[in-house]
């Protein structure tokens, strides 16, 4: 059965620090959750330098338009290089430093940064992080479209990676004037990147979310006379309280005050300043 549309917003980018603007959707303003924030981002310059994580996946991917490239490093000795097309996903749990940067100052980066959600049983599960380059994203192609799996499976198709809460998020080229049909689980929400569509006879333009009721097991996106790309995200809401501490999420108080005290006594680690 088909999902039915809830909820259309438009939005915009917005200059959120020097040399980064954004597009970002909340759990606390969109249905979105287990995706706690979903932010759609052009960064040029290294901007908030190393920082901790707990509670929580940190998930990274540029998209295969983005014309530089992403460095990533975190406290346990991790140091990638998030090429056009690419994923890196820090599972922060327990605790850790990372930091994220255009490799080169100057030329834009071009993705996504996704908070995902934890149950509280598993806040602290162990810190690691996870890598695929761009051609390790399984792609299926056919004469209407070609869906990345970024996370999660598709057509049989499954994410090299597997992170501690199930959500899936795919990336959805579709042909002109052709339809695709895209199984989902009860949450579930479309963002545009480019193009015209429609879905459950709403129209789709460029930064605009659509949310969908959770009945139903299905959404059908039709594309216009140019091709369409779009994200799909879609998981089951874990809906335990939600405690924020800054880059910390946990599910009690009890649980972020472990966290926080955990962090100053040096049990996230260490992460210095970037030096080439």
């Amino acid at each position: 059965m088909k999902k039915k549309v809830i909820n259309s917003t438009a939005l915009q980018f917005t200059p959120d620090f020097p040399g980064l603007q954004g597009v970002t959707l909340m759990a606390r303003q969109f249905p979105i959750e287990p995706f706690l924030v979903f932010t759609e981002f052009r960064m040029d310059c290294p901007v908030f330098g190393p920082h901790p994580h707990a509670g929580i996946s940190v998930m990274t991917y540029l998209l295969p338009d983005s014309e530089g490239s992403f460095i990533n490093r975190d406290s346990q000795g991790d140091f990638s290089t998030i090429e056009p097309g690419g994923l890196h996903i820090t599972q922060a749990g327990s605790g850790i430093h990372h930091d994220e940067f255009p490799k080169i100052t100057g030329v834009e980066a071009h993705g996504f940064q996704i908070w995902i959600n934890h149950h509280s049983k598993s806040r602290n599960v162990a810190p690691r992080a996870m890598h695929a380059n761009a051609h390790e994203i399984p792609e299926i192609a056919t004469p209407s479209y070609r869906v990345r799996v970024v996370h999660g499976t598709f057509a049989n198709q499954s994410a090299p990676h597997k992170l501690v809460t199930d959500i899936s998020l795919l990336h959805v080229f579709l042909n002109p004037l052709q339809k695709i049909e895209v199984p989902v689980q009860s949450m579930a929400f479309l963002y545009e990147l480019r193009g015209v569509a429609a879905c459950d006879g709403t129209s789709l333009s460029a930064q605009r979310i659509l949310n969908f009721e959770e009945a139903g097991d299905s959404v059908t996106v039709e594309a216009g006379r140019d091709e369409v790309e779009f994200i799909v995200g879609t998981g089951t809401p874990i809906q335990e309280p939600l405690v924020y501490g800054g880059p910390f999420v946990m599910t009690t108080e009890q649980q972020m005050l472990d966290a926080q005290a955990r962090y100053r006594k040096g049990g996230m680690g260490y992460l210095h300043q970037y030096k080439e």
